[in-house]
């Protein structure tokens, strides 16, 4: 098996230190198990990259995961942090059916956003079966137009199945 059939990743726009990613291959840098549970909250421990990726406030990104475990579905989220990872506002939240209906899903980055030379759209999932973990890729992405001054909201991102955080059940 390759380390893309393991669990599930994000293929595009690619991760910080994705296989997917042109500049992450370019410079050597790969994590090979990206589709691994996280280890440390938040984007596994890494820092803000190179951005590249570009979308406009009101824009729908398209965000498309490589095949792999799918382990039955659960719950996943997509958020967007304007502070370097500090803080996640959710945009779009699938409950217990994540990957049920395939692997894209729309992602819609709010009108209101404002823009951002640097902000982080991440995806959390929590599996419905097997042992209890959390999974979290983050791409580094920048916002245009938008409202300057405006402001994302939303519920805060929910994190588990990790120390200090609650244990989500099968």
């Amino acid at each position: 098996l390759s380390s893309v059939s393991g669990h599930m990743e994000i293929q595009s726009p690619a991760p910080r230190k994705s296989t997917f990613s042109k500049y992450y291959q370019s410079i050597g840098d790969i994590d090979y198990d990206m589709n691994g549970p996280l280890g440390v909250f938040p984007c596994k421990g890494y820092k803000p990259g190179k951005v590249e990726y570009t979308y406009n406030a009101g824009d729908t990104v398209k965000v498309q995961f490589a095949p792999g475990n799918t382990h039955n579905g659960g719950h996943c989220q997509f958020a967007l942090s304007y502070d370097n990872d500090q803080t996640f506002v959710v945009l779009k939240t699938v409950v217990r059916n994540c990957f049920k209906d395939g692997l894209t899903f729309d992602v819609p980055i709010p009108a209101t956003a404002p823009p951002s030379n640097r902000a982080t759209l991440a995806w959390t999932w929590v599996n419905a079966e097997g042992n209890r973990e959390y999974y979290m890729n983050c791409v580094d992405i920048t916002i245009n137009g938008g409202v300057p001054g405006g402001k994302v909201t939303g519920p805060k991102l929910m994190v588990a199945n990790l120390p200090g955080y609650p244990t989500i059940p099968e």
